[in-house]
C-alpha cells in the first residue's frame, strides 16, 4: 500500500511528510521539472521552504505511476480544480479509487460541495474528507494537531484510521461528509474580516467581536443548509474558524490584511502566493442574501473584495452599531 498525494502545495507537501511516518509516499506534481526539483533538493522550496523531505517521499508528474485498489489517494488542490481533477482520475481508469478530500471550497452555481462533484464523477468512489484547525506550517515544523475524518463509509474510516496513523496529526471520525465540507469552505470569510481588521490596526477587542459576529453568521448558514450543531461547535467548524482567524499564518488573514493596507485584489493574492479559498467562496454565499438570510459581516468582506466598502466606516458599523 502506497499513500499518494496529488498536489503539491503547502498543504499537499505537509501531510507528505505527516504520513511519511509510516508509509511510502509519493507526491504527484503538474510537471515533471517540479517532481525533479523536489526529489533533488529534497525540500518544496516554493511551498513548504525549510522542511526537508523524509528519504521515503517521492515526487513525480501525476498519474506516472498506477494506483492499486487499497492504495490512498489524498488529493490537494484548489477546489476549482476538482472537476479537472476528477475528469483525468476517471480517463486514467479508476473507477473506486480511495480519495481523500482536503480542498475547501463549493462549486459556485450549484453550491455543490466536493463530496457531492467527485460522486458526480466517479459514482463508486470511496470518499473521506479530512477538515479542522490544521494550519500546515505548524504542523510541518513538528506540531501536533488535530483534524475531522468524515465519511459516510464506517469500513473506509476504519481502514484511514489504521493507515494515516502518526504522532502529528490525530483525527476525530464523523458521518457528517457535507456538514465537515461546508465548515471549511466557510470559516476562511471570517478569517478575511480579521486581517482586514488587523490591516487597520484594531486590536483583540474588535477580534473577539468579529469571531462573535462571525460564529453568529457561520451558524445561520450551517442552519440553513441542515448542518448538525455538533459540526457547527466542533473542531472542523468552530475550532478551524478560530484557528484560522488567530494564525498570521492564515492566507485568508493574510490577503484581508493586504486588502486594509491598499493592495487590490490581483495584487494581494500574488502577495500572498498560494490559494484564497475565501475569495471565491464570498462570492458563492453572497447568492444566499437573495433567499433573505442577513449576513451583514459577510456582505462587508464581499463588498470589501469588490471595491466598494469604505473599510473603517463599514466595518464599525457592522461590529459596534448592529447585534451581534
Amino acid at each position: 500500500m502506497k499513500v499518494y498525494v496529488l498536489g503539491a502545495g503547502n498543504w499537499g507537501t505537509t501531510l507528505a511528510t505527516v504520513f511519511a511516518e509510516k508509509n511510502q509516499i509519493v507526491l504527484w506534481t503538474n510537471t515533471t521539472e517540479e517532481a525533479e526539483q523536489i526529489n533533488k533538493d529534497r525540500e518544496n522550496k516554493q511551498f513548504l521552504p525549510g522542511i526537508m523531505l523524509p528519504d521515503n517521499i517521492s515526487a513525480e508528474k501525476k498519474y506516472n505511476s498506477r494506483l492499486n485498489s487499497d492504495d490512498i489517494l489524498i488529493v490537494s488542490v484548489p477546489s476549482r480544480k476538482v472537476h479537472e481533477i476528477c475528469e483525468e482520475i476517471k480517463a486514467q481508469g479508476y473507477t473506486q479509487p480511495i480519495y481523500v478530500n482536503v480542498s475547501k471550497g463549493v462549486e459556485h452555481k450549484s453550491l455543490k460541495t466536493i463530496h457531492e462533484i467527485v460522486k458526480d464523477f466517479i459514482p463508486k468512489v470511496h470518499f473521506a474528507n479530512l477538515s479542522g484547525p490544521t494550519i500546515a506550517r505548524e504542523i510541518a515544523e513538528g506540531l501536533p494537531a488535530k483534524a475531522v475524518l468524515a465519511s459516510d463509509d464506517i469500513e473506509l474510516l476504519f481502514y484511514l484510521q489504521k493507515e494515516l496513523a502518526n504522532s502529528r496529526l490525530f483525527f476525530e471520525f464523523s458521518t457528517d461528509v457535507k456538514g465537515i465540507e461546508l465548515a471549511a469552505s466557510l470559516k476562511g470569510l471570517i478569517a478575511i474580516a480579521i486581517g482586514i481588521a488587523d490591516g487597520l490596526g484594531y486590536k483583540t477587542n474588535i477580534f473577539g467581536l468579529l469571531m462573535t459576529k462571525g460564529l453568529s453568521e457561520f451558524y445561520k448558514l450551517m442552519k440553513f443548509f441542515n448542518v448538525n450543531p455538533k459540526t457547527v461547535y466542533g473542531i472542523a467548524g468552530m475550532g478551524d474558524l478560530i484557528t484560522t482567524c488567530l494564525s498570521e499564518n492564515s492566507r485568508n488573514r493574510q490577503f484581508g490584511k493586504l486588502l486594509a493596507q491598499g493592495l487590490d485584489v490581483d495584487s494581494a493574492l500574488q502577495k500572498v502566493g498560494m490559494e484564497v479559498e475565501g475569495v471565491s467562496m464570498a462570492k458563492t454565499v453572497m447568492k444566499l442574501t437573495r433567499l433573505n438570510i442577513s449576513l451583514p459581516l459577510i456582505s462587508f468582506v464581499v463588498d470589501t473584495i469588490n471595491g466598494e466598502a469604505e473599510l473603517r466606516k463599514d466595518l464599525e458599523e457592522v461590529l459596534l452599531k448592529m447585534p451581534v
